[in-house]
Parts: C-alpha cells; sequence; structure tokens
C-alpha cells in the first residue's frame, strides 16, 4: 500500500469515531476562578453530554441554552383540556439504551440509575396494506432472518447472504469498537473486510442485490424514517449497525419522556461543577487569531474560554455565530456541500377514554404501499392523504402516563421544508393564520388515516389536539428547515466520510447531529462524546 492510501485510511478511521478511546485521567483546568476552560452552545443531547464529560474530567464548564429548558429535541410539553393535563413527547420512540457503548455512556456520566427504562414489547409492527408483520423485542438478526424466511421462502437462499453480511458487519463494528491499533490501520480492508465492502454502498443497493420480493425490500428497509433518506440515498451501515443494535438489545421508552434524560445530563454537569445556563440565546462565537476565544449572548456580553464546542446547527455555525474570515473557503464549501435532513410533522392527542385495551400496540409503522421511494417522495411533498406514518400509544408503555381515564397517542409522519417555505416570513412576524389553517389540514388528513387504519372513532375521543410543523422545529432548535437528523446520511456523509467534528478552525467543535457519527439519540451522545474527545486530544 502507498503512502497516499496510507495515510487516507488514517483520515477515514479517524473520522468514524468508532475507535474505542477514554479519557483517563482528569484534565487541569486553564481558566482563573470564575472563568471557564470551555463552552458548550446548545444543551441537546450531544452538547449536554459533552458538557458533562468535560465538567466531570475537571474542566470549568458553561453551557448556554436559549430555550427554558434542556434536551433540544430530547424533551417535552404538557397541554391542558378540561382540567385534565397530558404529557407530549417530542421525539423519542424507541432507543437502545441498554447497547453496551451507549449504557456506557449513561454510566460514565452517572446517568444509568437514574433512569426508568419502559421496554417496547416488539421491535417494530408494520402494517402494509398487503401484510404485516410483527417483530418480537430481542428478536436478534437470526429471529428477523426467519421471520422473513417464512414470509418468502422462495427467497430463503437470498436472505442467508444478506444477513451472513449483516453479521459480519456487526460483528466487526464491534470489535472496532474496541480500538484499531495504530499500526493496524493501513490494512484496514483485510480486517474489515465488510466493512470495506459497504462502506460506499446505499441500502437500497444491498437490499436489491441480495432480494426480488418486494414484500422483503420493504421489511428490509421499512424503518428508512428513522434515519430521513429513501433507500436509494441512505448510507448502508448507518441503517444497518443501529437497526442490527435495535433488534439485539431491543427498544426502551423513558418513564418522565425523554425530557427525564435531558435532565439527568444537566443535573450531571451542575453536580460536576459545571453550568447550565438557560435562556440564554448565543449570538457569536468570538474567533482571535485563528482561535475560538469564547462567544457573545444576546445583549452584548461576553463569555471567554479555551474551547467552544457547538451543539446548535452546523450551518448557523457557519454562515450565523462565526466571522466570514473565520473559516477557510474550503472548509467552509465542505458545509455547504451537505444537505439537511428532512424535517416532522407531528400530532399529539389526548383521548377521552382509555383504548389500551382496543390498541394493542405501542407504537406501529402504517405504510401507504412497499416502495419505499415513493413513500420518501410523497413526505416530501407533504401528500399526507397518502403518507406512511407511525402511531405511538404512550400508556401502552408506562401505565398511568395519561390523566385517568384517558390515553395519549402521537403520529407522527417525515416532511420536507419546501411546503412550509411560503409560510415562513409570516411565521417569523407573528402573523400565523395561514400557517395555522395548512398545519391543522394536514393533522385532519393523519387524523383520519390512524382513524381508518389503527384506532376506529378516534376523531370523536379526542379532547386535547396539539401539532408541530417543520417550522416549529426551527423555532426551538434554530436547525434550517426543521432538521431532525441533522446533515443527511448519505454515503459521501457517513461512516468513514462523516463530517468530522472538528470544524477546521482551532478549539470549535460540533457536538450534534450535525457532525461524527450523526443522527438519533444514541448517535447525538456519541457525537457529543467525540466532541469531549477532541478537547481532551488538544488539551494537553
Amino acid at each position: 500500500m502507498d503512502r497516499r492510501n496510507f495515510l487516507r485510511f488514517l483520515l477515514m478511521i479517524a473520522a468514524t469515531g468508532l475507535s474505542g478511546w477514554s479519557c483517563s485521567q482528569p484534565l487541569r483546568p486553564k481558566a482563573g476562578e470564575g472563568e471557564h476552560d470551555v463552552i458548550v452552545i446548545g444543551s441537546g443531547l450531544g452538547g449536554l453530554t459533552c458538557g458533562a464529560y468535560l465538567a466531570r474530567a475537571g474542566l470549568r464548564t458553561l453551557v448556554l441554552e436559549k430555550h427554558s429548558a434542556p434536551g433540544g429535541y430530547a424533551t417535552s410539553f404538557t397541554r391542558q383540556a378540561g382540567g385534565r393535563t397530558f404529557s407530549c413527547e417530542v421525539s423519542l420512540h424507541a432507543s437502545a439504551f441498554t447497547e453496551p457503548s451507549m449504557r456506557q455512556m449513561l454510566v460514565d456520566l452517572d446517568v444509568w440509575d437514574k433512569l426508568e427504562l419502559a421496554p417496547h414489547p416488539h421491535a417494530w409492527v408494520s402494517q402494509f396494506p398487503d401484510f404485516a408483520l410483527t417483530i418480537p423485542s430481542l428478536a436478534g438478526l437470526d429471529g428477523f432472518e426467519r421471520q422473513l424466511v417464512g414470509l418468502c421462502p422462495q427467497e430463503a437462499d437470498g436472505l442467508a447472504r444478506y444477513f451472513t453480511l449483516w453479521r459480519g458487519m456487526a460483528a466487526e463494528t464491534a470489535e472496532l469498537l474496541h480500538g484499531l491499533p495504530l499500526a493496524k490501520k493501513a490494512v484496514f480492508p483485510l480486517l474489515y473486510p465488510t466493512l470495506w465492502s459497504i462502506r460506499d454502498k446505499t441500502l437500497g443497493q444491498l437490499v436489491d442485490s441480495h432480494v426480488r420480493d418486494a414484500r422483503l425490500r420493504a421489511a428490509l428497509t421499512q424503518t428508512w424514517g428513522y434515519y430521513g433518506l429513501p433507500p436509494s440515498r441512505l448510507s448502508a451501515f448507518y441503517y444497518l449497525f443501529p437497526t442490527a443494535q435495535y433488534l439485539e438489545y431491543g427498544g426502551m421508552f423513558l418513564k418522565g419522556t425523554s425530557q427525564a434524560l435531558s435532565d439527568a445530563l444537566a443535573d450531571a454537569v451542575r453536580q460536576a461543577k459545571g453550568e447550565v445556563r438557560l435562556e440564554t440565546l448565543v449570538e457569536a462565537v468570538l474567533v482571535e487569531n485563528g482561535q475560538a476565544v469564547g462567544v457573545r449572548v444576546a445583549g452584548g456580553l461576553e463569555h471567554r474560554a479555551r474551547a467552544v464546542v457547538c451543539n446548535a446547527s452546523a450551518p448557523g455555525l457557519v454562515h450565523g455565530l462565526l466571522p466570514a474570515s473565520a473559516m477557510k473557503d474550503e472548509e467552509r464549501s465542505r458545509f455547504d456541500a451537505l444537505e439537511p435532513s428532512a424535517g416532522s410533522f407531528i400530532v399529539w392527542l389526548g383521548l377521552d377514554r382509555d383504548i389500551t385495551g382496543a390498541f394493542p400496540y405501542a407504537d406501529a409503522f402504517y405504510y401507504a404501499g412497499m416502495d419505499m421511494e415513493a413513500d420518501y417522495g410523497r413526505a416530501m411533498a407533504n401528500d399526507f392523504e397518502r403518507a406512511s406514518f407511525v402511531l405511538m400509544a404512550y400508556d401502552k408503555l408506562v401505565p398511568g402516563f395519561s390523566p385517568p381515564g384517558c390515553s395519549t397517542v402521537s403520529i407522527t409522519a417525515l416532511c420536507g421544508h419546501e411546503h412550509w417555505k411560503k409560510f415562513e416570513a409570516d411565521y417569523r412576524a407573528g402573523n400565523k393564520q395561514g400557517y395555522a389553517a395548512e398545519k391543522q389540514r394536514l393533522a385532519r388528513l393523519l387524523i383520519r388515516l390512524a382513524e381508518d387504519r389503527a384506532i376506529p372513532g378516534l376523531s370523536k375521543m379526542i379532547v386535547m389536539q396539539e401539532a408541530a410543523t417543520p417550522l416549529t422545529n426551527t423555532r426551538f432548535t434554530l436547525n434550517p428547515g426543521g432538521a431532525i437528523y441533522g446533515y443527511n446520511q448519505t454515503v459521501g456523509n457517513s461512516f468513514m466520510t462523516r463530517l468530522p467534528n472538528e470544524t477546521g478552525v482551532k478549539g470549535l467543535y460540533l457536538a450534534s447531529a450535525w457532525g461524527n457519527p450523526g443522527g438519533g439519540f444514541a448517535g447525538a451522545m456519541m457525537g457529543g462524546r467525540n466532541a469531549f474527545k477532541c478537547v481532551a486530544d488538544a488539551w494537553a
């Protein structure tokens, strides 16, 4: 192997963020009393995870958050109806909190014992027009394969080859997580042949090369919505690895909603003598001599530090918070070439009766058809007359989630931002009549679909209704287009090619779904840990 390829391998492995790493000893603070070593912009899961690691390592850490509560998308809110209070979970359906690396992060930060987990009885439930799949929790890849062979026995050979590849990828990734010695990085393709073979493949390419039946292609790609791209564009690695973990370890909801996780992480920062300051909008990153040296907040107050970690959106950082001269043109161009992910449309409903006996699932996917590419197209066009959606009934997981005798459900669909652009200027100006009418129209369409396919009579049970759009997402997170997964996980920006946590500005790092490794609860938290690693490596 020549030197050029050797160096390329080094960069790609570094970019994955998968190699094992630990901070073996406390870091020595450099800030004086009342000053800060590191400032974290934003208290989403990435920012809170990074902030907690930093504070626990001994650095004087300040986390700044524009909202009145920590968490970003990992939060919840309440709505009143008829003297009853309903809780509305913003983002969490399920996450593999018991997966070893996820659990280890929570243990490291002294958060694990503070969470109450509610296990899902199914990995997922899928209702297609012509068939259905109910996959048990903890089915693993073996159980999933057996179920699909039972669905299409004529495709057993192709499925065997596909699942052999999937198992190989999962095993190699688990080995890579333990750390790849520097001396072996040059022979990565020989050590990890499966990972190497799929590094530049989409999910659709892998599936289509192994199976032909439309039902199998749908079943093997159905949860694309949790990753934000259709199979033809979605990185195979970023879909297969977390999906394997989910099948192996099972999905968990959190009692107390995802806000319980965000609050516990914020407490971990504070208990380590860090600070989480809410209702504080960062307006600029201060850069001197090519080095990030602090931030300016609304009102003009400046906070100085020796490093800045950004949990806010990467496009907002590059084109809003940073001075135009702070980043080299080639670095800025790399950010600009990347595509923000889709947004979401969510309807929360408080019902006047207990439906847990009538609706058999905690959550279920309802698909308009078996063509996931068409699914994506309809979602981006906000075509909710033929939408696919996820319906979640929280009281099936957490008894007592709702007021006595009531139920709470949510209906979630991905959607594109383009549809909402015509409302954006008026929305920001507070003129929301047209926007509100369109939001209500689309909410009615989703409710009607849920009523037709899942809960007969649903529309007559509703006593509380709320909805959120991509513009809602932007309002609370400042993510452009209401993006919920950071940058899209394309082959050109995933795994070995993912945007790293370094920004090209000395002392400025990304800790969010926008950087490495990407979106989802685990992805955001790993992004926070990766940013901490960057700070710790540079601190010495």
